[in-house]
């Protein structure tokens, strides 16, 4: 038979825990203060699925080492039986599997005051790992969450219906855990054209936003990524670049987690995604999303893109190629694929060449024209807006009473 335990470090101490105990791993700055006491090891607590854990901390009992607090520091649910308890730990390596017979027990005296009385080294790392007693542990401190210590095979796993299931995405930096039923799809990137911070594209016939990996999570980067992972919530969708699907796995929700192999999964709050990314409203169906109308005029059937030139104007999305930074002003004319398209500025007049802008790359069938405007400002989905005319101007109108904002249309085809 085989013990299957996670590698952790606590300090300068190499500890091996049943990987059957370890319920999940929080970052350390999730753990609140403590009631104050007198004497013991318990450090704080920290949220656990909307209930509060205590947190050990074995340096206060035993020697560990000088004290290695940092980046990868965490904080390891354990369980034993219906007691859930955590456990500061300075590192999790990955999880390892050893033959019971390899594991050795060095203490017999089963001392109920130690945690440590077996030894086992590691297939992976050659470390002699100290094997902790969970179930020593939490008697020893006095301090868990749930029942009694022993469960019956009738009885569910304490938190299970907390429980939900994951796609795992290869994020390339770390791994994503997508709640299973906000994923609408896994595809090909697919052709696509910068605007701001991120990108969009067309998919289902919908316009879909790109985000940027760092607005998933701060520490996702740009890389190659092949994949787009399509997501849902509240009929809009949103894409997220991804390098591989990997697989389906049940955690309980919580900022981070571990997969069986030990690589770290980031969560994903699909619903907190959304509402930091407005731009989710332009795979809005014009015809499903569009208010009621309030005497402003009909709601829009195409997206708007809203930019900042000589005063704020709208356009709409579709005529809209490219989105690029303006590094350097550009003369009449820039090359653009093969072919030399004109350049127009649009910025007020007085303006610093130098200062910072966005070029619009505006297509008109088979021409092409480079708009050059300060900055965009804001994209309006189809439905998202009301349109009227005003003597001889079209304008497009969002909001209501001090929300409410209207913009001039401009058509930057006809500059192609």
């Amino acid at each position: 038979m085989r013990m299957r335990l996670a590698e952790v470090r606590i300090d300068a101490v190499d500890v091996g825990i049943a990987a059957d105990a370890v319920v999940q791993a929080l970052p350390q700055r999730d753990a609140l203060a403590a009631p104050p006491r007198r004497a013991g090891a318990l450090a704080g607590v920290v949220d656990h699925g909307g209930v509060l854990v205590p947190v050990v901390d074995l340096a206060r009992w035993v020697g560990t080492g000088e004290r290695q607090d940092g980046p990868h520091t965490r904080i390891l649910i354990l369980r034993d039986g219906g007691r859930m308890l955590g456990l500061r730990v300075s590192a999790v390596g990955g999880l390892v599997d050893v033959a019971s017979d390899a594991v050795t027990r060095l203490h017999h005296d089963d001392d109920a005051d130690e945690v440590f009385h077996s030894v086992a080294r590691s297939p992976e790392t050659g470390r002699v790992l100290n094997v902790l007693d969970v179930g020593r542990l939490a008697a020893l401190a006095c301090a868990w969450h749930g029942g009694a210590a022993t469960v019956t095979e009738s009885s569910p796993q304490p938190a299970a219906h907390d429980r939900r299931t994951y796609a795992v995405l290869d994020a390339g930096t770390v791994r994503l855990g997508v709640p299973a039923g906000a994923l609408a799809a896994v595809i090909p990137m697919p052709s696509r054209a910068a605007i701001g911070d991120g990108a969009w594209c067309t998919w289902r016939g919908r316009h879909l936003a790109i985000v940027p990996p760092a607005a998933v999570d701060p520490g996702l980067a740009d890389v190659d990524a092949g994949l787009l992972a399509v997501l849902e919530h509240d009929g809009l969708a949103l894409g997220v670049p991804v390098r591989a699907t990997l697989h389906l796995a049940d955690f309980v929700p919580a900022a981070t987690v571990y997969d069986d192999d030990g690589a770290e999964v980031r969560l994903v709050d699909v619903a907190a995604l959304f509402a930091r990314r407005p731009e989710a409203g332009l795979s809005r169906s014009a015809h499903a999303a569009a208010p009621a109308s309030n005497g402003a005029g009909k709601a829009n059937d195409a997206a708007y893109v809203v930019f900042d030139a000589d005063g704020l104007a709208a356009t709409p999305l579709d005529a809209l190629e490219r989105v690029l930074p303006l590094v350097d002003m550009p003369g009449t004319t820039m090359r653009w694929g093969d072919a030399a398209i004109p350049v127009v500025d649009l910025r007020r007049p007085g303006h610093v060449p130098a200062e910072e802008g966005q070029v619009l790359i505006v297509r008109a069938g088979e021409r092409r024209a480079a708009c050059v405007v300060a900055r965009v400002h804001v994209m309006i989905p189809a439905g998202g807006g009301h349109l009227y005319r005003l003597g001889t101007g079209a304008f497009i109108t969002t909001g209501d009473g001090r929300e409410q904002a209207s913009y001039r249309i401009v058509d930057l085809t006809t500059y192609c």
